[in-house]
């Protein structure tokens, strides 16, 4: 297949099955696991001869380091066995001004759905999202870690997986409605918290809309990007400026 036909290539274009994706989920969750073990294995080493602790900057590289590994299974079980690179995973290029006004009223729907979402979620009494920052460490530092693995290192390996695989497989098998859903309630129910799961699946939703319509994820990347990153800057100005932020 040439480039300029897997530029067209839409997401029903993936050939990969159900099966190719049960596979590739049981093995993230293998991966995980095992990054897991390995972490723990290497804390007790560390006490066991005497040495210091990880630092938690060192700590937060790992765990993200274990989320860049989504993509792996993405490219064994998608590209990697039935053949097209990366635009297969919906890496492919798309009309700038088109994708830059998804972005924009991408960023407009999800952050309106969150205001919603938290007004009724104030009211039910559910716990909301947990402020992730501190775990990147103190002051400017912290933050621009935070931007760098959080903006940018996470949303490309979820939107590979979760859009680039999960959904253009989900919607080769169920089709679009149905693939939109499944893929999006998975998306959701890995982010644990129950008080941001009915925002994540729209959120997810939004995703997958922005990737029907470019026909790529990089549009879905830099929403995701700047989600996640005005996000981090809301919670650092909050712990700065509480007065400010109300």
């Amino acid at each position: 297949m040439d480039d300029a036909l897997e530029a067209r290539e839409p997401p029903a274009g993936a050939p990969w099955g159900l099966r190719d994706m049960i596979v590739a989920g049981l093995a993230t969750i293998g991966l995980v696991i095992l990054g897991v073990v390995i972490s723990v294995a290497l804390s007790f080493a560390w006490s066991a001869f005497g040495l210091p602790e990880l630092s938690q900057g060192a700590q937060v590289f790992l765990i993200f380091g274990l989320e860049a590994l989504l993509v792996v299974p993405a490219w064994i079980w998608g590209p990697g066995k039935h053949g097209g690179g990366w635009a297969r995973l919906g890496l492919r290029p798309f009309p700038a001004l088109q994708g830059i006004a998804w972005v924009i009223g991408g960023l407009i729907a999800i952050l309106g759905i969150n205001v919603v979402w938290e007004g009724i979620r104030q009211q039910l009494g559910w716990p909301g999202q947990p402020d992730f920052l501190p775990i990147f460490g103190e002051g400017i530092g912290g933050l621009v870690l935070a931007l760098f693995l959080g903006g940018v290192v996470a949303p490309i390996a979820e939107e590979v997986f979760f859009r680039g695989y999960l959904y253009a497989g989900a919607r080769r098998v169920w089709g679009v409605v149905w693939g939109a859903v499944a893929s999006s309630i998975i998306f959701a129910v890995v982010h644990v918290v129950p008080g941001v799961l009915p925002p994540i699946f729209v959120m997810a939703l939004v995703f997958v809309i922005i990737y029907e319509r470019t026909r790529s994820i990089w549009p879905c990347i830099i929403l995701h990007g700047a989600v996640n990153s005005l996000a981090f800057i809301g919670a650092f100005l909050a712990e700065r400026f509480p007065e400010m932020m109300g």
